[in-house]
């Protein structure tokens, strides 16, 4: 966390005051304002301060750079070896509760895995000619492992000209930027920003065209939604209930760079807190604020889908900056624990 994310840090902190540990990994300048931010807030969680390395590097997508793996009563993180981690897993370690820290020889993306009780669920783009053989080890034995992907590879086009208005010609625009890479098999780099794990064998997952309809903006030329259409054909015969829930594609304009740069608004990016038999809660990024007044609805409908489902939502409030960015509330957190 750094000096200009206190205020999203407060609205997070308000939104998740009923948890009962909360850990913070924060820029050694950020601690004494955090300090004050904590005792006007007074919440009935124990929070606990990570500082972090004054020479580390810190990965602000914390959900992406290790897992948290659980073996007995003891809990473990593993992150990847590669240099790219930087020091987060190491600060994840550190945090109350957690037994040690590991490394494996393995490219972890957390946001490209999603689990419940009996499945684990793999971004196509993680599997590669062994299938899981990589993750296997790394899976209990009692969850099956399932690929979420199209089946025919997608292209990454890069900025092209369109016309912004009649004649003019002079604007790029970057449509597959949230496209891994050329050859993908997933309409986004990471499973979580296209679909929620919503209870037993039931999933949301993000609708783009319904979206469209509910703001009025339309669709880019070469738009993939094919691929979220066959993924949630794919899983309903596989036997999952899935529940199509509206994922806004909207765009920011560069005036000076002349580019238009497109991105999801997703509400999938999300908390969830599910135990079966009981209600259960939603954490829901909006994004309804600033130039983006039409993603109000959106963010109605998401709320409206989830309490019919019967959980309790909390809505946590403006997003847009991060989606920008190509990330929203689950990209910036870790569960460490559960229960």
């Amino acid at each position: 966390m750094f000096l200009d994310q206190l205020p999203l840090a407060e609205r997070l902190l308000r939104a998740a005051g009923g948890f009962r540990h909360i850990s913070l990994v924060v820029d050694q300048a950020v601690t004494a304002n955090l300090d004050a931010l904590l005792q006007r807030l007074d919440l009935a969680a124990e929070i606990e301060i990570i500082p972090a390395p004054a020479d580390g590097e810190l990965w602000g997508w914390a959900q992406d750079r290790f897992l948290v793996c659980c073996a007995g009563a003891e809990t473990v993180v593993v992150g990847s070896a590669s240099s790219a981690a930087g020091e987060t897993p190491l600060c994840a370690a550190s945090a109350r509760g957690i037994a040690g820290h590991a490394s494996v020889p393995l490219r972890f993306e957390g946001g490209n895995i999603l689990a419940d009780a009996e499945t684990c669920f793999i971004g196509a783009d993680l599997v590669t000619g062994d299938g899981f053989g990589r993750f296997a080890p790394h899976v209990e034995s009692r969850r099956a492992l399932r690929a979420i992907g199209c089946s025919r590879p997608l292209a990454r086009r890069g900025p092209a000209r369109f016309e912004i208005e009649p004649g003019d010609r002079r604007w790029r625009q970057d449509v597959d930027r949230c496209i891994a890479r050329s050859g993908s098999r997933q309409p986004v780099f990471h499973i979580d920003m296209f679909m929620t794990l919503a209870g037993r064998n039931r999933v949301l997952l993000g609708d783009p065209v319904w979206a469209s309809a509910v703001i009025g903006v339309k669709l880019p030329d070469g738009f993939p939604a094919f691929a979220f259409d066959e993924i949630a054909a794919s899983l309903r015969d596989d036997g999952f209930e899935v529940i199509r829930n509206p994922l806004p594609f909207v765009y920011f304009d560069d005036p000076r760079a002349k580019l238009r740069e497109w991105f999801y608004a997703s509400a999938n990016n999300c908390w969830v807190e599910w135990v079966e038999g009981e209600r259960g809660r939603i954490w829901l990024p909006e994004y309804g604020f600033g130039a983006w007044p039409e993603l109000k609805a959106t963010d109605d409908l998401n709320a409206a889908i989830w309490c019919a489902l019967g959980f309790d939502v909390i809505r946590t409030g403006d997003f847009l900056p991060l989606a920008a960015d190509l990330g929203s509330l689950n990209c910036i957190s870790k569960i460490l624990a559960r229960g």
